[in-house]
């Protein structure tokens, strides 16, 4: 009858370390999805990132070419902010001359361009002959928002 007993004992005993160990094994495996899901997560949103901020940076320089070629039909051409759109994304343009901005003679272009929620700016300067009407880039440059 002892040896029953402990027999007994030793049956209900007998999965008592499985489930630590399944406990474990399974903790485990869901850290290791979890990690491989945000680090996968984190990548593709900086790779979708860095694709806006190009969009951004060509509509930029869209809604710049468009002002210089206003300004070389009309030497005198100033807006206040106006709106290109430019594909899927747009380009808030505004384009001033002389004192108020800059010196006589010079135009100054300044383009933002947006995609969804990335902003790139770009500043033209220009120079323009008031007696032959000829326009040259003066510089071209990416400005800090």
């Amino acid at each position: 009858m002892f040896k029953c007993q402990v027999s007994s004992i030793k049956c209900q005993n007998k999965g008592v370390a499985a489930l630590p160990t399944i406990l474990i094994l399974g903790g485990l495996v869901a850290e290791i999805i979890i990690a491989i899901t945000a680090t996968s997560y984190i990548f593709i949103e900086s790779e979708f990132g860095n694709k806006l901020s190009a969009d951004a940076m060509l509509a930029a320089k869209a809604g710049a070419a468009d002002a210089i070629l206003k300004l070389v039909r009309d030497k005198t051409y100033t807006s206040a902010t106006t709106t290109l759109a430019v594909g899927n994304y747009s380009a808030d343009v505004s384009v001033c001359r002389e004192l108020p901005c800059i010196a006589i003679g010079k135009h100054k272009i300044i383009s933002v361009g947006k995609a969804q929620t990335r902003r790139r700016s770009l500043e033209v300067i220009l120079n323009v002959d008031s007696t032959t009407g000829e326009v040259r880039l003066e510089s071209l440059k990416e400005v800090s928002l």
